[in-house]
Order: C-alpha cells, then sequence, then structure tokens
C-alpha cells in the first residue's frame, strides 16, 4: 500500500547511494526508470506481491503495464494538485487513491483548509486517502532543502487527523508510516476510529529493526493487528524493498496468522477486493 514509480525528473535526489546516518545501511540507487521499475518488479516477484498501490510520475505507465497489479494514486501537493483534473482521472479508471498526500513537506497539517478538498475528493469517490507523517527522507532531510525544507518534526503527530475523520467518518483513510515515533497518540486515534488504518511503509527500513519491532508490537499488543497494511516506500533505492519485508519476516512476535494479515488480508479488507480476486491471488501463490 506504499510504493512509488519515477519517470526519473526527480533523479536528482535519487541518484545517489543512501546512506541512513542511524542504521548504517546504504542502499545503491536505481540509475533510470526502467531500472527503477525492472529492479521493483523482481522484488515485487520474489516476495509474491500481488498488487500494489502506486504513486509517482510513472504510476499510470506501470498501471497501464499490468492493471490487474497496480492500483494508481496521486501525489497531492495542495499548490500543483487540481481536484477537478484528479477526478476526470477517477472517471477514467486511472486513479484509485488519493495519495501519498504530502502536505506535511509544505509546512502543513492535515487539518488546514488548504488539504480539506482532497480529503473531500477521497470522501466522495469512495478511495482511500493516503497521507503521510513522520519522518519525510533520511535522518535531517530538512536541511537538504528543496521539496525537504517545509519539514517540521512538531508537525508530524497524528492527532492532527482526528477532525479529518470526525468530519468524514465514511472514508477509507490511512496514515502512511503509522504515525511513528507516536505511539501512544496512535492507538488512542485507532480506539477512537475503528475505520482509521495505518501503513508500515518507510519506517520498515529506515529506523532501526528494533525501533520498528518496538512500535509494530505496540499496535500488536494493543488490538490493532487487523487494520496495518503492509508498504515499502520504495523510491530510488530498491534494495529497500528487501529490509522492509525482512523487518516484518524477522518480528518473532508476530504470529503466521498476523504476517499473514500485514502482508495481504488487510489490504484486501481495506480496498474491499472481490471474493474472486482474492482468491485467484491465492490459488497463484499458496500457502
Amino acid at each position: 500500500m506504499h510504493l512509488h514509480a519515477f519517470s526519473f525528473e526527480l533523479s536528482g535526489r535519487f541518484s545517489n547511494v543512501f546512506t541512513n546516518s542511524i542504521t548504517g545501511r546504504s542502499y545503491r540507487p536505481a540509475l533510470t526508470a526502467d531500472a527503477q521499475r525492472d529492479e521493483t518488479l523482481d522484488r515485487m516477484e520474489t516476495y509474491h506481491v500481488v498488487k500494489a498501490m502506486v504513486s509517482g510520475s510513472a504510476a499510470g505507465a506501470w498501471y497501464d503495464g499490468d492493471p490487474g497489479r497496480f492500483l494508481v494514486g496521486s501525489m497531492i501537493d495542495t499548490r500543483r494538485s487540481d481536484v477537478d483534473s484528479l477526478r476526470e482521472q477517477h472517471a477514467a479508471g486511472r486513479l484509485h487513491a488519493i495519495g501519498e498526500m504530502g502536505p506535511y513537506y509544505e509546512g502543513l497539517r492535515a487539518d488546514d483548509p488548504a488539504v480539506a478538498p482532497f480529503f473531500d475528493l477521497a470522501n466522495e469517490l469512495g478511495i482511500p486517502a493516503a497521507y503521510h507523517l513522520f519522518p519525510g527522507g533520511g535522518p535531517g532531510s530538512v536541511y537538504a532543502g528543496g521539496m525537504m525544507a517545509g519539514i517540521r518534526a512538531a508537525n508530524a503527530n497524528p492527532i492532527q487527523i482526528e477532525d479529518v475523520l470526525l468530519a468524514r467518518p465514511g472514508m477509507k483513510l490511512y496514515v502512511m508510516h503509522a504515525g511513528w515515533p507516536y505511539l501512544e497518540d496512535m492507538k488512542a486515534l485507532m480506539y477512537a476510529h475503528p475505520q482509521l488504518y495505518v501503513g508500515i511503509g518507510g519506517i520498515n527500513w529506515l529506523v532501526p529493526t528494533a525501533e520498528f519491532h518496538a512500535f509494530l508490537k505496540g499496535l500488536i499488543d494493543a488490538g490493532y493487528g487487523r487494520r496495518i497494511l503492509f508498504g515499502t516506500d520504495q523510491m530510488g533505492w530498491p534494495a529497500a524493498i528487501d529490509d522492509a519485508f525482512r523487518a516484518v519476516d524477522s518480528a518473532s512476535f508476530l504470529t503466521d496468522e498476523q504476517k499473514a494479515d500485514i502482508f495481504y488480508h488487510n489490504a484486501a479488507r481495506f480496498l474491499e477486493l472481490p471474493q474472486e480476486e482474492i482468491e485467484g491471488h491465492w490459488s497463484a501463490h499458496p500457502r
């Protein structure tokens, strides 16, 4: 439920080896759009990924190449994104989610009036809204400038989502990065709003595995194991997908059933996939 496809006009950000100063892990870049696609697809085959919500400049092209596997999201920047254009894309069958929504990078909160039209559109169309919160980029990314300049840790608390949910109680919404590191506030939100899901993409490779496991276990122990969505937040470094899968699979506190929920069943329920499609997935990739 969190993957990126770029045509690489953004290659300046992703064309270098990324070394995480906290974990010490380094990731080799995919230097071309074709390499990013091919290396990502190879890993999707390796890990039996049967469906993915993908956003970015090449999302439509990936969807055209395999419409059964991909759902198209639209990356939202309130200064550039247009609600009418998004509605037209949906009517044409080429928009399946509003997200990732990234006003966080603009220095805006989810409850800012500028963001409301995009939540309203997701609610109107009955499609998921995927809202990005902390972390944004790697450690210290705010000092890199550009689109990262608007990052503020003070704007990252997921409690800002509450009024959005109350105003649109029927909306499908998941918080990307699961509200990390605000575990207690995230648990409180999920208790108060049973329709709220979280995605664990990004934090399953950007933060140390022990920290990710502690955060994930907190959500599991609180009873929210059926509302956690797997993702990778793969950008220009496809090997991050490997670490994202390993981080979940190595969590000794998860049962096989809980892993299956995180990797597949929760997303199938959240997306309301037809039973026929679900059966097709499992027949192609039996346990």
